[in-house]
C-alpha cells in the first residue's frame, strides 16, 4: 500500500499527552514502517530534515517542523496557534505531500496545509465540539464562531472526515455546517485501544501488585489532569463517598496542567491521605490501576469518544461517569455503570454506591463487547473507508525533499 503521512506536532512519544499523541501513536502500531510521521522534535533530532527515528524498535521516517522544549506551563501564545505557524512555515519542504496519503487530526494543522494542493487528506476530529468555546485563553471564544466558518469551509475539500464521538453529536456538528458537511460524509470512527493490555484482571493479584489492601475500597480515574475532566467535581464526590467508606482512596492515574491546582485543593480539603495523584503511567500499569479499582469514575464536561472509559469498561471494572459524548453508547444503566445527568455530587456518589453491587457476569460480557474498538483492527478499518492506493506509491524518502 501507499505510505501514510502523519502530521501531529508532538514528538509521537510522550509529549504533549492527550489524545491526539495517544491515536497517533496507535496508528503507528497498525501501520508500523508504512507511515512517516511530521511533528516536533523534543530531543536531540535534528528540524527540517527528514532522518529514521526509532521509537520502541520500530524506524520511522521523521520530519521535524520544529524544536520545543516540554513543559505543562500555559503559554502566552497558544500552542495550537504556534503549531499553525510553525507548520505553515515549512510548505516548500513538505510540497511533495500533495501526491501522498495525508492523515491529520486538529484544526490547526488543516488550515496550515489547507494551500498546499494535497490531493488525499483524512481528516479525524477526536470530537463534535467547538474547541475555542472551551479554550483555557478567555478571549477564543469570541472567535469560535468566524473559526467554525472556516474549519467547514475547509472540511469541504477533505477526502475522508471521521469523527470519534457519539452520533447525536456528529449530526449537531453537521448541523452546524449549515449544509457544508452531510451526515453520510462524516463517519463515526472511535479511538481505539490494545484489548492484549486492556483485559480483566484477577483484583487480588492486581491488587498485590500495587500494594492496595483487598479490604478497602479504590476509586480510580485516568487522563489528563485538565479543567475540563472534573478534576474538582470528582473530589468533591469522593469526600461524600469517603463519608460512608471511611477507608477508601481515590487514585488520579495521568498527568497534565492542573496538577499543581489539584494538590493544592487536595491540601485544602485535608485528603492528602486518601487522594493520590500517580502521574503518567505506562499502559499497563494503567490496566493494572483500573483493574485494581472498585469503581472507575469520569466527571468530565466535554470528551470524544472517551478512549479512558473504553478502558475501563474492557476491564470489566463498573463505570460512574458524567454524561458527556459516547457516555450512552457506551455505558448501560446498572449492567457496566451508571451515567450521572445532573452534575450534583449527592447524584454522582449514589451511583457510586450502586455501582459497587453491578454483576461482574454483566461486566465481562460488556467487557467483551469493547473488542471491536481493538487496535488490532485499527488498520483494516480505516482502509476500508480511506483509498490509499490512488496515490503516488510511498517511496523511500530522499534528502532532496
Amino acid at each position: 500500500m501507499s505510505k501514510i503521512y502523519i502530521i501531529e506536532l508532538c514528538n509521537f512519544e510522550d509529549y504533549p499527552t492527550g489524545g491526539h499523541l495517544s491515536f497517533a501513536k496507535q496508528m503507528m502500531s497498525a501501520f508500523g514502517e508504512q507511515m512517516a510521521l511530521i511533528g516536533y522534535s523534543t530531543g536531540s533530532e535534528p528540524v527540517k530534515q527528514w532522518i529514521k527515528k526509532e521509537i520502541n524498535g520500530t524506524y520511522y521516517d521523521f520530519f521535524s517542523v520544529r524544536k520545543v522544549r516540554k513543559t505543562s506551563n500555559k503559554p502566552i501564545i497558544p500552542s495550537r496557534l504556534q503549531g499553525y505557524f510553525h507548520l505553515s512555515r515549512c510548505k516548500k519542504e513538505l510540497a511533495f505531500l500533495k501526491n501522498e496519503n495525508v492523515f491529520i487530526q486538529t484544526p490547526q494543522v488543516l488550515f496550515a496545509i489547507n494551500k498546499w494542493g494535497i490531493k488525499n487528506i483524512c481528516f479525524r476530529s477526536p470530537g463534535t465540539v467547538n474547541m475555542l468555546i472551551s479554550s483555557r485563553y478567555w478571549y477564543a471564544k469570541y472567535f469560535s464562531e468566524i473559526y467554525e466558518e472556516i474549519l467547514f469551509s475547509y472540511l469541504q475539500k477533505v477526502n475522508l472526515v471521521l469523527a470519534s464521538s457519539d452520533k447525536k453529536s456528529i449530526e449537531d456538528f453537521c448541523s452546524r455546517s449549515k449544509n457544508k458537511l452531510q451526515i453520510n460524509q462524516v463517519v463515526q470512527f472511535p479511538t481505539r485501544i490494545n484489548t492484549d493490555i486492556f483485559k480483566p484482571m484477577d483484583r487480588e493479584l492486581v491488587r498485590s501488585k500495587i500494594d492496595f489492601e483487598l479490604q478497602r475500597k479504590l476509586i480510580v480515574t485516568t487522563g489528563r489532569l485538565g479543567e475540563k475532566k472534573g478534576w474538582k467535581f470528582m473530589i468533591d464526590c469522593f469526600e461524600l463517598f469517603k463519608a460512608s467508606f471511611p477507608d477508601s482512596q481515590f487514585f488520579f492515574i495521568g498527568d497534565g496542567e492542573d496538577r499543581s491546582k489539584i494538590e493544592k485543593y487536595i491540601a485544602e480539603k485535608e485528603l492528602t491521605n486518601s487522594v493520590f495523584l500517580k502521574g503518567k503511567q505506562d499502559p499497563k500499569a494503567v490496566a493494572q490501576y483500573i483493574n485494581a479499582s472498585d469503581i472507575f469514575i469520569m466527571g468530565s464536561y466535554i470528551e470524544g469518544w472517551s478512549t479512558s472509559l473504553v478502558e475501563a469498561i474492557a476491564c470489566a471494572v463498573p463505570v460512574c461517569i458524567t454524561n458527556f459524548s459516547s457516555a450512552t453508547e457506551l455505558v448501560s444503566e446498572g449492567i457496566n455503570g451508571f451515567i450521572c445527568e445532573s452534575r450534583q455530587e449527592f447524584d454522582f456518589v449514589e451511583n457510586m454506591k450502586k455501582s459497587l453491587i453491578i454483576s461482574k457476569k454483566d461486566l465481562i460480557d460488556k467487557s467483551n463487547e469493547i473488542n471491536k474498538y481493538s487496535t488490532s483492527r485499527l488498520k483494516k478499518d480505516l482502509l476500508g473507508y480511506w483509498n490509499t492506493e490512488s496515490q503516488v506509491k510511498g517511496e523511500e524518502i530522499s534528502k532532496d525533499k
